[in-house]
Parts: C-alpha cells; structure tokens; sequence
C-alpha cells in the first residue's frame, strides 16, 4: 500500500523543473536589506533639467545659397532642418 500524495510537494518540483531554481548567493543574505537608493540633490536635478533645456545656435545653409542662424534646443542640435525659403535640407 501507498503513502498519501503529498499534492503540494509535486506542484513545487514541476514548478522548479519549468521555471529553473534562483541561486540563494544572488539574492543575498536572508533578512538582509538591500541598500536603500540615494535620491539625487535637487541641484543635480536643476542642472540636468538646464542642460536639457540649453539653446544652440546653429547656421544653416542651403545648397541654393540661403543662409541663416537658429536657435534650436540642444537634443535638436544634430538634426536636419529644412531652409525656410526654398524647402530644401539645409547643411
């Protein structure tokens, strides 16, 4: 005669047959905290937010032979712009 299934034993080890084990060094010392995340000072953030918001001056020239200055945000600085008289990407 048979023992009694233990039906929680047998979800467990299909459970780790599918999803794999986590390696106990990796999670740490058991009840240990993990190092609280420093926030960044609010004259980190203001400097971040500045350089974001900084303004290039860029000249623009056509190939047809437009030629003019513009003040773009600085994440816009690479990009190609369009000259304003004849359409046509400017350099």
């Amino acid at each position: 005669m048979t023992g009694k299934m233990n039906w929680g034993s047998v979800r467990d080890r299909d459970r780790i047959a599918r999803n794999g084990v986590d390696s106990v060094a990796d999670m740490g010392a058991p009840g240990a905290r993990p190092a609280p995340k420093k926030r960044p000072a609010k004259a980190a953030l203001r400097a971040e937010l500045a350089a974001a918001q900084a303004k290039v001056t860029r000249t623009i020239k056509c190939p047809c032979g437009h030629e003019g200055t513009a003040i773009v945000p600085a994440a816009k600085a690479r990009a190609r712009l369009r000259c304003s008289k004849c359409g046509k990407i400017a350099q």
